[in-house]
């Protein structure tokens, strides 16, 4: 009889065992998780208390009971940790995470109650009796711990076995949450929120969260998820994980840290091209190619910047015929698009955005070639009704949409793909989480498995198709913008925008929440609708409460990362305004021109990105994580290391009043006389066959009602019913009222049997109202009639009373507040850039601002390289720099440059500049140049601008920058 191994030889072979079997265990493969387990339960010797364990080459493995536990480092501060019972069920590799777990040189106690994992920066705690693991600083400080190991229930979906799971953590009372994404909302810290991540139209779910006491926790689960904060801690669920509970836990010392590993395991987001950072024009629709030309023309010859123009839907033809994004072009409206891009290209400096979408029509060669290997699902597109998703999870699907996409589009030098629709959309009610999710599911299964467990996952893998294409067939560097996102998606050129907003400045308020979310859970760029979609605004762009909102709108477009107008329902090129309203269109043109001499600036953050993880619009919390009082700062932000940003979000010029009230069940009757109305559904949009009956006030109706309701009673579907209210309405006091109904689609109201609104006809939501005297107490009969099409499901009854119109009168009479008041960060001073004035930070600064000009201030120590203005990026490449300094610290900014266009940057051509300012010595030194490539701009002027310390031009030196180090002295004043 052999002699049994000792302990430490067995724990030896285990960690060689990992070695081998690493990219198993990344995999999470039910094989590889089998054989390692069986492997290293032949090593494992429970204690007293069922709890065993064995070292691998990259942390541990942990037993107790039937729950397995794999903690393992992917770096100092990087650690997976897997949770299951038995074994995982999950059968292909992450779709995220891209690192692999890494040997560690590990600190490792066996105490009686806890084993304890010490890297650099991290320690793990791993607790006996509970199995629940404690993450600290290696001095001891907590980060956070879980409260229990996750409970898994064990499920089964669409014959697949997986895993129901929960996972909760412990929270200090002092940290904050951000991150996980946009979700429509004005607030950013997650702190006693609930939030429903499911993928929508106006919703872009990233499961990465991160702590101001700098730790995050990046979920590889695809399926239907929920974050919850309340007393009972932080917790997260998951509908279908097949692998059990799997989770990468980031620790750092900075915000920024957190990022750059969140980076380290999803993949660098690779350098847009250059003109990716001017602006987009873009609109619903440019109906002919001519049309195009013209606007691109026009931009030209009023001088407005403009590096890309963008077409968007329906240039292969009808919304209604079977062509639907085939990748072709209808004959008729663009019979030359290849001509269109050659003159786009060659005459007017200007690149081609073009949208596609994953819904493939019938009756293109496309969809032909997919149908043949079983490559489409079968629930029709809403609109067409004749187009169908592409399987983008089937590698053979994924290489046939793209070669279409070249042949069509990408070989006639299309720049750019705008990927619509990638939540994915199927359904019409696109807005509603529990729609979205019901319509995916409704797919069945693609080539990974069910879609309960891929629900969320679409927009990752149809991007990664389109950027491995590309760059297996070509040089140009890759540009995708995409209504939805996930996890790892910026390793394939792919961004996220908000999707189709409608605007309102609590919309635009909302939208800078959003997006500093979706930067804060580690996506570097991020876009949205400037000006809002949808336009309600009567008179379009000539209301000028719109116009106003437009421009501020615009201001905050101009410090997003990728800056983009687009819309419908209004004409929004910028020189339109030029004669409608020159107030507005000074503007929009200050701002623009702005963002354009500020183009050496943001591509040094965009350098940033590519190389540290950098994200460049930062939520306060990224550089003040420890001021609690800028925690809830939701609509002030960071652009890169020197600009605070406050955009204006209230009318200060054109304020309407609040919207009317919706008129409470109090006020209402049936006909059987109790408080509301009567409310019959109906099948069809004629009120064709009767659904249901109920009794409904307030009048305020959202179908389904957020976040995971249902369909109205007794209908199969949201799309096309129509309902009838019936009652009276009992005035409270005596007077003129106003009584309105808000909704989508078609409505009409009815007071004593007169039709008073008749608005009977598709459309987004809209208030229409008449106005009538009434004595105290007076009943009038009331009807509405209501139809829904398509796209969400919306209606209101609202009024205004003769005492709320006397109260908004005389509000309206004290005028608007034009102050706007600005917290400053405190640690730093800051300069108002429009003024050159200089504040200490730890206050609120107030001040009017005119259209044209919006808080902004730049942070004491700074370096702010600025070029001319240009009207695209490629003009004037050899224009002097403005480099500003502001003083007051230490300050440094790396000047990046390369080709702009290529993946050549990443064998080494280009070129950076180090800029260091050291204040107290009053120099800025200017390093030799590291770098070149071929076109480089081998000699720049640099006129150097110091302010003083009261926001005033101190001096100014120039100097011809022609690759050798330099300093330049300022004199003490």
């Amino acid at each position: 009889m052999k002699h049994p191994l000792p302990l430490a030889r067995c724990r030896a072979l285990a960690a060689a065992l990992l070695l081998c079997l690493s990219p198993v265990l990344h995999a999470q493969t039910p094989t590889g998780l089998d054989a390692l387990g069986q492997a290293q339960r032949q090593l494992l010797t429970p204690d007293a208390g069922g709890f065993a364990w064995t070292r691998l080459a990259a942390g541990v493995q942990v037993q107790r009971g039937a729950l397995t536990r794999n903690v393992l480092f992917y770096g100092p501060g990087l650690v997976r940790v897997t949770t299951h019972l038995g074994h995982s069920h999950a059968t292909q590799p992450s779709l995220v995470v891209v690192a692999a777990p890494q040997p560690q040189t590990l600190e490792l106690q066996d105490g009686a109650d806890m084993l304890v994992l010490t890297s650099p920066a991290l320690r793990v705690q791993v607790d006996k009796r509970s199995g629940a693991i404690a993450f600290l600083r290696p001095d001891g400080q907590p980060f956070t711990r879980e409260q229990a190991p996750a409970a898994l229930q064990p499920a089964e979906f669409s014959g697949a076995p997986s895993y129901t799971m929960t996972q909760a953590f412990s929270l200090t009372p002092d940290e904050s949450l951000y991150g996980l994404g946009q979700y429509n909302e004005s607030h950013m810290d997650y702190r006693g929120r609930d939030v429903t991540m499911v993928q929508t139209n106006i919703g872009t779910v990233l499961p990465f969260m991160v702590s101001t006491r700098r730790w995050g926790v990046l979920w590889d689960v695809y399926s239907k998820m929920r974050f919850t904060d309340d007393a009972q801690g932080a917790r997260f669920w998951a509908e279908s994980a097949p692998a059990g509970a799997d989770y990468y836990f980031v620790a750092g010392t900075t915000m920024d840290e957190l990022m750059a590993g969140y980076r380290q395991l999803t993949g660098a987001a690779p350098m847009f091209p250059k003109s990716a950072f001017g602006l987009f024009m873009s609109k619903e629709r440019y109906r002919t190619q001519q049309q195009l030309l013209d606007v691109a023309k026009r931009f030209r010859a009023e001088r407005f910047p403009l590096d890309t123009i963008v077409q968007d839907w329906q240039y292969w033809g009808g919304d209604k015929d079977g062509t639907w994004s085939g990748m072709t072009w209808n004959a008729e409206r663009f019979p030359d698009p290849r001509g269109m891009v050659d003159t786009l290209h060659r005459q007017l400096d200007m690149k081609l955005m073009v949208s596609i979408w994953p819904s493939v029509g019938d009756d293109t060669a496309l969809a032909r070639e997919l149908d043949a290997q079983g490559l489409r699902f079968a629930p029709k597109h809403w609109i067409s009704g004749k187009a169908q998703i592409y399987d983008a999870f089937s590698a053979e699907g994924r290489r046939i949409y793209f070669k279409h996409v070249k042949q069509g589009l990408l070989d006639i030098g299309v720049d750019a793909l705008w990927m619509d629709g990638t939540e994915v959309e199927v359904g019409g009610a696109a807005h509603d989480p529990g729609e979205v999710e019901a319509d995916i599911k409704r797919l069945g299964r693609n080539a990974m498995g069910d879609f309960t467990r891929y629900l969320n996952v679409y927009s990752l893998v149809t991007t990664r198709g389109v950027y491995e294409g590309q760059r297996a067939s070509s040089d140009k560097r890759v540009f995708t913008l995409t209504r939805s996102g996930w996890a790892g998606q910026q390793r394939y050129a792919a961004l996220p925008w908000s999707g189709d907003t409608t605007a309102s400045w609590a919309a635009l308020r909302a939208q800078i929440a959003g997006g500093l979310n979706v930067g804060m859970a580690g996506s570097p760029y991020w876009t949205q609708d400037t000006g809002g979609f949808f336009v309600r605004h009567p008179g379009g762009e000539r209301n000028p409460a719109w116009r106003e909102l437009y421009a501020r709108w615009n201001q905050f477009g101009i410090f997003n990362p990728i800056y983009r107008i687009h819309g419908t329902d209004v004409e929004r090129e910028p020189y339109l305004f030029k004669s409608l309203d020159p107030a507005v269109y000074q503007s929009l043109l200050k701002a623009a021109q702005l963002r354009y001499r500020l183009l050496p600036y943001v591509y040094g953050l965009a350098w940033r990105a590519h190389t540290e993880g950098y994200v460049m619009m930062r939520g306060l919390a990224m550089d003040f994580p420890d001021q609690t009082a800028l925690r809830r700062v939701d609509d002030t932000f960071m652009f890169g290391p020197a600009f605070l940003v406050q955009p204006v979000t209230r009318a200060q010029i054109h304020v309407e009043p609040p919207p009317a009230a919706t008129i409470p069940a109090s006020a209402l009757r049936t006909p059987q006389g109790e408080p509301g109305l009567q409310l019959d559904y109906f099948s069809g949009m004629n009120f064709e066959t009767p659904a249901s009956r109920t009794v409904d006030g307030p009048v305020d109706q959202s179908w389904p009602p957020a976040p995971l309701g249902s369909v109205p009673p007794g209908l199969q579907d949201l799309d096309r019913f129509s309902a009838r209210w019936q009652g009276t309405l009992v005035a409270p006091e005596a007077g003129e009222y106003e009584i309105g109904v808000e909704g989508d689609d078609g409505f009409r109201l009815w007071l004593d049997d007169k039709l008073v609104v008749d608005d009977w006809k598709h459309g987004a939501p809209r208030y229409q109202s008449t106005r009538l005297q009434l004595a105290a107490g007076q009943t009038v009969r009331l009807r509405i009639d209501y139809y829904q099409y398509i796209y969400g499901a919306k209606l209101r009854l609202a009024w205004r009373t003769p005492s709320q119109q006397r109260a908004a009168a005389a509000a309206a009479k004290q005028g608007p507040d034009k102050r706007q008041a600005t917290v400053l960060p405190a640690g730093h001073r800051w300069f108002d850039f429009w003024t050159g004035r200089v504040h200490d930070g730890g206050q609120a600064v107030s001040r009017e601002y005119a259209l044209d000009e919006f808080p902004l201030f730049v942070r004491a120590g700074s370096i702010v390289p600025m070029g001319p203005v240009v009207q695209h990026v490629g003009e004037r490449r050899d224009a002097p720099f403005e480099i500003r300094i502001y003083p007051g610290a230490d300050a440094q900014f790396t000047l990046y440059e390369d080709d702009g266009e290529t993946y050549a940057y990443e064998q080494g051509q280009r070129a950076t500049v180090q800029l260091r300012w050291d204040d107290a010595r009053r120099t800025l030194q200017v390093a030799a140049r590291e770098g070149r490539y071929p076109g480089l701009v081998a000699q720049r002027r640099f006129d150097v601008k110091l302010l003083d310390a009261a926001g005033r031009p101190a001096a100014t030196r120039s100097v011809v920058y022609r690759g050798e180090a330099t300093a330049l002295h300022f004199k003490t004043p």
